[in-house]
């Protein structure tokens, strides 16, 4: 087997486990020189600029096409995005397209459609290593799941993922790899840890929500599932475990791009992977105030429920 020869455009990258070979930059994800040396099979996906054309699959919102093996979205400004066989990201771009909004949507539905084209399961949450275990936190957009991440940080815990975090289980165990090497903070956020936005890169060119690269970003490892945590509001700061019925729903319900999972037929899996991940790790609760000058009380009871998984 001869070395692969990559195009002299093109970059290496590591995330979810996965060795990904780049025509575009993704400074978000870690770089992997030694993949570009490495053999064909090595390389588990090929991001490539090309024409990308709609494939014959259901369209199943406006612009957006998906089967079991095929992605596809039209961004207006943007570009088209076509993920096949959880293999190959095709990118076709729009003349004048912030680089920014492109990496936005590719890291982002086209890398969630890619995930679960093979078979893992990608949860809307951030994770963060507590005493060499994730614990990763579930809830809608806007809920602060990013925030409590940030928080830890700078308690000395390190970031593994945020936004899109793949989870696998086997042997009754869970597990995620690091994924994007930045946090995505809106400005009030930043505020909280007294920090411009000066200087830091907006998730979208129109959007007050800037990438934050992390301190110091998790190993390259396996890290097994704590404890799964859902979000919410409260007047004090509590923690409790979800029941059975309640903490799967909490799963399917925060599924990345869960809009996708029956148009690709994997309803019965993604289930399988919602009540295996609850059988591995538990779903809990935490509630805490709207505060931000709060977040210590909430991130201290994270760090026991660590604790307490651990034993």
């Amino acid at each position: 087997m001869s070395p692969r020869s990559s195009p002299p455009s093109s970059s290496c990258y590591r995330a979810f486990g996965l060795r990904l070979q780049s025509a575009l930059p993704l400074p978000e994800l870690y770089p992997d020189d030694v993949a570009c040396g490495a053999v064909d099979e090595a390389i588990d996906v090929n991001v490539r600029l090309a024409p990308a054309p709609p494939p014959d699959a259901p369209e199943i919102l406006p612009a957006v096409r998906v089967d079991a093996d095929h992605f596809w979205m039209d961004v207006p400004r943007v570009g088209r995005f076509l993920v096949r066989n959880g293999r190959e990201m095709i990118v076709e771009l729009c003349p004048d397209a912030p680089d920014g909004d492109v990496r936005a949507y590719l890291l982002g539905s086209a890398m969630g459609a890619l995930l679960q084209q093979r078979g893992l399961l990608p949860l809307h949450a951030s994770a963060v290593a507590v005493d060499g275990r994730a614990v990763a936190f579930i809830a809608p957009a806007g809920s602060g799941k990013s925030t409590i991440a940030m928080h830890l940080q700078h308690r000395g815990h390190r970031v593994i993922c945020d936004d899109i975090c793949a989870v696998e289980v086997g042997d009754g165990v869970a597990r995620l790899r690091p994924g994007l090497r930045n946090l995505k903070l809106w400005r009030a956020s930043l505020g909280a840890i007294a920090r411009s936005p000066d200087g830091l890169e907006a998730v979208l060119a129109d959007m007050d929500k800037y990438r934050v690269p992390v301190d110091a970003p998790a190993e390259d490892r396996v890290f097994d599932v704590a404890a799964v945590v859902l979000l919410g509001w409260g007047e004090e700061p509590a923690v409790a475990p979800l029941p059975g019925a309640e903490a799967v729903g909490a799963l399917i319900a925060n599924t990345f791009r869960g809009q996708l999972v029956a148009p690709m037929g994997r309803q019965a899996a993604h289930w399988r992977q919602c009540l295996d991940l609850f059988n591995a790790a538990g779903v809990h609760r935490l509630v805490r105030p709207r505060a931000l000058d709060r977040l210590a009380e909430a991130s201290a009871l994270v760090e026991r429920l660590s604790l307490d998984m651990s034993r």
